[in-house]
Protein backbone atom coordinates (compact mmCIF):
# COMPACT_ATOMS: atom_id res chain seq x y z
CA UNK A 1 0.00 0.00 0.00
CA UNK A 2 1.56 3.25 -1.12
CA UNK A 3 0.39 6.84 -0.81
CA UNK A 4 2.18 9.48 -2.83
CA UNK A 5 1.56 12.98 -4.08
CA UNK A 6 4.72 12.99 -6.21
CA UNK A 7 3.73 12.90 -9.90
CA UNK A 8 6.94 11.10 -10.84
CA UNK A 9 6.14 8.30 -8.40
CA UNK A 10 2.53 8.15 -9.63
CA UNK A 11 3.69 7.89 -13.24
CA UNK A 12 6.23 5.19 -12.36
CA UNK A 13 3.59 3.26 -10.43
CA UNK A 14 1.14 3.44 -13.35
CA UNK A 15 3.89 2.39 -15.78
CA UNK A 16 4.61 -0.73 -13.74
CA UNK A 17 8.07 0.42 -12.65
CA UNK A 18 7.49 -0.88 -9.12
CA UNK A 19 7.12 -4.64 -9.48
CA UNK A 20 4.14 -5.96 -7.54
CA UNK A 21 2.65 -2.52 -6.80
CA UNK A 22 -0.52 -1.11 -8.35
CA UNK A 23 -2.57 1.98 -7.70
CA UNK A 24 -5.19 1.56 -4.98
CA UNK A 25 -8.67 3.01 -4.99
CA UNK A 26 -9.15 5.83 -2.52
CA UNK A 27 -7.35 9.02 -1.68
CA UNK A 28 -7.28 12.06 0.55
CA UNK A 29 -6.16 15.63 0.03
CA UNK A 30 -2.63 16.66 1.00
CA UNK A 31 -0.03 19.12 -0.28
CA UNK A 32 3.34 18.37 -1.90
CA UNK A 33 5.37 21.07 -0.11
CA UNK A 34 5.22 23.41 2.84
CA UNK A 35 4.98 26.35 0.43
CA UNK A 36 1.87 24.83 -1.18
CA UNK A 37 0.24 23.86 2.13
CA UNK A 38 -2.03 26.05 4.24
CA UNK A 39 -0.75 27.37 7.57
CA UNK A 40 -0.78 24.69 10.24
CA UNK A 41 -0.13 21.75 7.92
CA UNK A 42 2.72 19.46 8.98
CA UNK A 43 5.07 17.17 7.06
CA UNK A 44 4.46 13.43 6.88
CA UNK A 45 7.27 10.92 7.33
CA UNK A 46 7.18 7.96 4.95
CA UNK A 47 8.85 4.69 5.88
CA UNK A 48 9.32 1.51 3.90
CA UNK A 49 9.68 -1.88 5.53
CA UNK A 50 11.36 -4.11 2.96
CA UNK A 51 10.90 -7.06 5.31
CA UNK A 52 7.15 -6.43 5.16
CA UNK A 53 6.88 -4.91 1.65
CA UNK A 54 4.84 -2.16 3.28
CA UNK A 55 4.81 1.60 3.81
CA UNK A 56 4.09 3.46 7.03
CA UNK A 57 3.18 7.15 7.36
CA UNK A 58 3.08 9.50 10.31
CA UNK A 59 2.51 13.24 10.61
CA UNK A 60 3.62 13.21 14.25
CA UNK A 61 7.31 14.23 14.47
CA UNK A 62 7.69 12.38 17.79
CA UNK A 63 6.34 9.17 16.30
CA UNK A 64 8.59 9.65 13.27
CA UNK A 65 11.66 9.98 15.50
CA UNK A 66 10.57 6.98 17.61
CA UNK A 67 10.25 4.77 14.53
CA UNK A 68 13.72 5.86 13.34
CA UNK A 69 15.21 5.14 16.78
CA UNK A 70 13.39 1.92 17.68
CA UNK A 71 12.32 0.06 14.54
CA UNK A 72 15.29 -0.59 12.24
CA UNK A 73 13.16 -2.68 9.86
CA UNK A 74 11.34 0.53 8.90
CA UNK A 75 13.59 2.64 6.67
CA UNK A 76 12.88 6.37 6.58
CA UNK A 77 12.34 7.35 2.93
CA UNK A 78 11.50 10.99 3.55
CA UNK A 79 10.38 13.37 6.29
CA UNK A 80 8.28 15.30 3.75
CA UNK A 81 6.25 12.79 1.74
CA UNK A 82 3.40 15.33 1.79
CA UNK A 83 1.88 17.92 4.12
CA UNK A 84 -1.38 17.45 6.04
CA UNK A 85 -3.02 18.37 9.35
CA UNK A 86 -2.81 16.61 12.70
CA UNK A 87 -5.90 16.11 14.89
CA UNK A 88 -5.97 17.24 18.49
CA UNK A 89 -3.86 14.54 20.14
CA UNK A 90 -6.04 14.35 23.25
CA UNK A 91 -9.42 14.15 21.55
CA UNK A 92 -8.67 13.05 17.99
CA UNK A 93 -10.82 15.92 16.75
CA UNK A 94 -10.08 17.56 13.42
CA UNK A 95 -10.38 21.33 13.01
CA UNK A 96 -13.39 22.82 11.27
CA UNK A 97 -13.69 21.91 7.56
CA UNK A 98 -11.36 18.93 8.01
CA UNK A 99 -12.26 15.26 8.20
CA UNK A 100 -10.45 12.31 9.76
CA UNK A 101 -7.93 10.04 8.12
CA UNK A 102 -7.82 6.70 9.92
CA UNK A 103 -4.81 4.37 10.13
CA UNK A 104 -5.27 0.67 10.73
CA UNK A 105 -2.62 -1.97 11.34
CA UNK A 106 -2.74 -5.63 10.34
CA UNK A 107 -0.42 -6.96 13.05
CA UNK A 108 0.25 -10.29 11.36
CA UNK A 109 1.81 -8.53 8.32
CA UNK A 110 2.47 -5.76 9.59
CA UNK A 111 0.72 -3.61 7.01
CA UNK A 112 -1.03 -0.27 7.44
CA UNK A 113 -3.96 1.20 5.54
CA UNK A 114 -5.17 4.79 5.51
CA UNK A 115 -8.87 5.46 4.92
CA UNK A 116 -11.27 8.36 5.33
CA UNK A 117 -14.41 6.29 5.66
CA UNK A 118 -15.19 5.37 9.27
CA UNK A 119 -17.38 2.46 8.15
CA UNK A 120 -14.54 0.98 6.09
CA UNK A 121 -12.19 1.37 9.05
CA UNK A 122 -14.68 -0.23 11.45
CA UNK A 123 -15.34 -3.14 9.06
CA UNK A 124 -11.60 -3.79 8.78
CA UNK A 125 -11.29 -3.80 12.58
CA UNK A 126 -14.33 -5.95 13.31
CA UNK A 127 -14.07 -8.48 10.50
CA UNK A 128 -10.48 -8.29 9.30
CA UNK A 129 -8.40 -8.31 12.45
CA UNK A 130 -7.01 -4.81 11.87
CA UNK A 131 -6.18 -2.51 14.80
CA UNK A 132 -7.21 1.16 14.73
CA UNK A 133 -4.29 3.48 15.48
CA UNK A 134 -4.57 7.18 16.22
CA UNK A 135 -5.52 9.88 18.67
CA UNK A 136 -8.57 10.19 20.86
CA UNK A 137 -11.42 7.72 21.29
CA UNK A 138 -12.06 7.66 17.53
CA UNK A 139 -8.38 6.86 16.70
CA UNK A 140 -7.80 9.62 14.12
CA UNK A 141 -4.26 9.78 12.73
CA UNK A 142 -4.43 12.79 10.35
CA UNK A 143 -6.94 15.33 9.08
CA UNK A 144 -7.70 16.22 5.47
CA UNK A 145 -9.99 18.84 3.89
CA UNK A 146 -13.59 17.84 3.27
Amino acid sequence: YFNTIDQGEIDALDAGSFAGWTREVGSFIAWPTQAAAPPGAVPVCRFFGSVYASHFYTADPGECDAVVANFPDWQLETREAFWIFLPDKATGTCAENLMPVYRVLKPTSPNHRYVTDRNVRDTMVVFGGWIAEGYGPDAVIMCTPR
